[in-house]
């Protein structure tokens, strides 16, 4: 085998295998300008193959043939490459493509020689090259030395094609020239590889620190949790720590943390959740959290289950939402339903059944006056304590079905306080217990006098029923982020969980002879007044925080 034969061999080897790589990039990636390069290797591997009969040698016509597939491969480099950088190629390859091709083969058709037959042709694939350097040096968004290595090649490839029509009859040097250009071609090939696999690496970079900063900075809750082959928390976006007061590191330390958040009546979700995350993941899961200082909020998860190749889930993303403020939309629309039914039932019956007391107390208080019915003076005490327990009854439904207009006044909310402070002073002092007020200087507000003074009332009379003698009930005002705020605390036993959830609604009560009203009116007066009612309780007591807007 001569020197001559075996670096045709050594560059279509290297060219087949440029050739192999690129069809496979191009089945992984679909990418279309890697289908045309691929395209455009293999041509250029399948003409290389008529290169084991010298140029000079070869017939005209198939030389012809051959300078016209050569002139149409380099046209669609062109395009490939454009599309890489992602600009329009230009009609004057095209143009100057067929200039050529029709020049080679006019001069072909008057018997020229091979300098001037093919030196127009060999200037056209020269410049491709060199247009090749230019677009890696001045496009190429890239800071490794790769693309100088690929634009020398590119340089060194079309300075090596404008000699081919001075050397090709050079028949010693005909070898090399296939080895030099063989060279250049794989580093451009090799090189262009690294370039594509540079880019593609740093885009998924930025898709990656994009895709994070969105679940790092959304304001939802984003986690994946992995089942198979062990249980873990795989990521867990930082939003959970403004939603739980964990950080994400303290999840990622203790996996099973998340879970163990949940309330326990809602725990029976956690279970299903594991144990059949398909089923689970057909609509959205609401239930209860507790927080790191205690607090409960209410959450919904929506959750994607990550399937194998199986159809077993291995793992599944979730969504975490905070809805408290939704869920109290919600309990503040269920209260005022309710009211409006006690109001218009209170409408109907109130004022029929206030009537006949109102006549039978009468008949009781002439028949306690009788001296013939003394021995009975106990029992018509009784009957009428029964009966003014019965028209507070009446009353406070009234209270709850009346739609007057409220007559805001600007006022100060210490004033309307002090006014009736000896009132409730007093008893407190009659039930073995005490009242402390604490104010601090406020701006005036409006508010309807009347109103404010019920729902005050309404407050301290819950505190004192549900303390022992000896008791205090604090009053606090105080004025807080442009904010008015009246705060009742009290020393009882506290508010049982499941009446605080449902504190305000009508007919709720833990006492054994309340109505479950006096709440209701309260709630039903700040709602008037724009005011939001916080409450905190405990086994060492109650406060109610009633917080009105000053602006």
């Amino acid at each position: 085998m001569t020197f001559y034969e075996l670096s045709i061999i050594a560059t279509l080897s290297a060219t087949f295998a440029v050739v192999c790589v690129y069809f496979f990039l191009f089945w992984l990636y679909r990418q279309t300008y890697i289908g045309l390069w691929a395209v455009f290797w293999l041509i250029h591997f399948v003409t290389q193959i008529f290169y084991r009969t010298p140029l000079h040698q070869i017939p005209t016509p198939v030389f012809a043939g051959i300078q016209f597939i050569l002139i149409a491969n380099y046209i669609l480099l062109v395009f490939a490459t454009s599309k890489f950088f992602g600009r329009k190629m230009h009609k004057g390859w095209y143009y100057w493509g067929i200039a050529v091709t029709l020049e080679f083969n006019i001069a072909s058709f008057l018997g020229a020689s091979i300098i001037p037959k093919a030196f127009p042709s060999v200037i056209y694939i020269a410049y491709i090259y060199f247009w090749h350097a230019w677009m890696f040096i001045r496009h190429l968004d890239s800071k490794s030395w790769g693309k100088t290595v690929v634009a020398i090649a590119f340089i060194g490839s079309g300075i090596h094609t404008l000699d081919m029509p001075f050397l090709v009859s050079v028949d010693w040097f005909v070898p090399w020239g296939f080895l030099i250009s063989g060279t250049f071609r794989f580093i451009i090939s090799i090189g262009t590889l690294m370039l594509y696999v540079e880019r593609n690496f740093r885009d998924l970079v930025a898709k990656e620190n994009q895709y994070r900063l969105l679940a790092e900075n959304a304001a939802d809750t984003i986690y994946l949790y992995r089942l198979k082959p062990s249980q873990k928390l795989d990521y867990i976006s930082p939003s959970i720590s403004k939603l739980t007061g964990y950080s994400p590191n303290e999840y990622y330390e203790t996996p099973g943390l998340l879970f163990s958040l949940i309330h326990p009546s809602d725990a029976f979700w956690v279970e299903s959740l594991v144990n059949s995350p398909v089923a689970v993941s057909t609509g959205p899961l609401i239930m209860r959290l507790i927080r790191r200082d205690h607090t409960v909020i209410w959450v919904e998860q929506t959750t994607v289950p990550i399937l194998d190749d199986d159809g077993s889930c291995i793992s599944f993303e979730g969504i975490i939402r905070d809805i408290s403020t939704r869920k109290i939309l919600e309990q503040d629309v269920s209260r005022l339903d309710r009211l409006n039914t006690v109001g218009q039932m209170a409408a109907n019956v109130a004022h029929e059944i206030r009537n006949p007391l109102t006549t039978v107390k009468g008949y009781l208080q002439f028949f306690l006056k009788k001296p013939v019915f003394s021995s009975y003076h106990e029992h018509f005490t009784l009957l009428i304590t029964e009966l003014d327990r019965a028209n507070l009854i009446i009353k406070e439904y009234l209270s709850l079905c009346q739609n007057k207009s409220r007559d805001l006044n600007t006022c100060q909310l210490n004033c309307i306080i002090q006014d009736i402070y000896p009132l409730i002073k007093a008893a407190a002092n009659a039930s073995s217990m005490d009242i402390h007020y604490i104010p601090e200087t406020l701006p005036e507000i409006h508010l309807d006098e009347k109103e404010i003074r019920q729902l005050l009332l309404n407050l301290v009379r819950n505190g004192l029923e549900s303390m022992e003698p000896g008791g205090v009930v604090t009053i606090r005002t105080y004025f807080r982020n442009d904010e008015v705020v009246l705060e009742i605390q009290d020393q009882g036993t506290g508010i049982p969980p499941h009446i605080l959830e449902n504190i305000g609604k009508p007919f709720l009560t833990t006492k054994d002879t309340g109505t479950g009203l006096g709440l209701a009116v309260v709630y039903r007066i700040a709602n008037d007044h724009q005011a939001k009612i916080q409450v905190v309780s405990s086994l060492q007591g109650t406060t109610f925080h009633v917080i009105f807007k000053s602006k």
